[in-house]
């Protein structure tokens, strides 16, 4: 009996958990996204608005296309609930109260995660960036004097962008039906 029960003990140790066969699927997820196992070594996130810069020097041969900076107000509305039937209050908040509030989110998700040991399943981290296109003349101008398209060369600049923010070439990203078209406005891009 203590052999069988030795036994099952070592098959048990064996197999993986289901917590550590979802943690086994989450290592095998993040190899097919970010071309590694290990978790830590997905994209740097941090690094894209500087690969944008050099894609912009590389591929924008007008210079129109322009890092933009966001700047929150320092005037935030919040709508919250006292409780889960209570009608919806919004309030106004301003720069300590603004902080309070992310101090006590961040505390809330250090909980939930316990310091980060749980991971956060099924979550979406949102980035904002932002670039702006300028034009030396007005659109009209542009076309009637220069006798060129602005969709084109707004279109030029969103491909720069978005093979840099998804990391993909050009020709993935762009209807198999427009790309003749738009190698032939931009071909730097598509070779």
């Amino acid at each position: 009996q203590q052999q069988q029960q030795q036994q099952q003990q070592q098959q048990q140790q064996q197999q993986p958990l289901p917590q550590q066969q979802q943690q086994s699927q989450a290592g095998e997820e993040a190899a097919v996204v970010g071309g590694s196992s290990d978790p830590s070594s997905g994209r740097d996130y941090t690094a894209i608005p500087a690969q944008i810069d050099a894609k912009m020097e590389e591929f924008d041969e007008d210079s129109q296309l322009r890092p933009t900076i966001i700047t929150p107000s320092n005037t935030w509305m919040k709508k919250s609930k006292k409780g889960l039937l209570a009608d919806p209050t919004t309030s106004i908040m301003r720069g300590d109260e603004q902080k309070a509030e992310k101090d006590k989110a961040m505390d809330l998700l250090d909980a939930l995660t316990k310091s980060g040991a749980i991971p956060v399943e099924n979550a979406s981290l949102h980035i904002v960036m932002a670039a702006t296109h300028g034009f030396d003349k007005t659109v009209v101008e542009t076309v009637v004097q220069d006798n060129v398209s602005p969709i084109e060369k707004v279109e030029r600049s969103t491909l720069i962008l978005a093979q840099t923010i998804h990391d993909l070439p050009s020709g993935e990203l762009i209807e198999p039906s427009q790309l003749g078209r738009a190698a032939a406005a931009s071909p730097r891009l598509f070779e």
